[in-house]
């Protein structure tokens, strides 16, 4: 496989910034977000650390997505991505208390049998 360890990083970087992000809107609260507020909406974003630190974690992954980019067939790399599905959902469960049904389990079940599928 070519460059799995650099998707595999730059999936996983996707995933961390995602949920720290989430960690930082948690912070947030309401956010209005309309042409009124915009410029306050704006500033209070930006000085939430956790969102700051997110940004952080999808710029490497962006930076790694092009360097996979560069090296392989978008068709070869991008169902990797759907690993981020996976990592996203099992790290709600334990961070956030998100519930994992059966159909989450069964949804994950089948994203990995598919990757599988089609790296293996």
């Amino acid at each position: 496989m070519k460059n799995l360890g650099i998707i595999l990083f730059s999936v996983i970087s996707g995933a961390i910034g995602q949920i720290i992000l989430k960690v930082g809107a948690n912070k947030l609260g309401e956010l209005p977000f309309n042409f009124n507020t915009i410029y306050k909406d704006i500033i209070r974003i930006i000085t939430v650390p956790e969102i700051i630190l997110g940004i952080i974690f999808f710029s490497i992954s962006f930076i790694l997505w092009i360097k996979v980019l560069t090296k392989n067939e978008l068709s070869y790399s991008y169902p990797m991505v759907s690993l981020n599905y996976v990592i996203i959902i099992i790290m709600s469960y334990f961070l956030f208390n998100e519930e994992l049904s059966l159909k989450k389990i069964i949804g994950i079940g089948l994203i990995v049998l598919g990757v599988c599928i089609i790296y293996v």
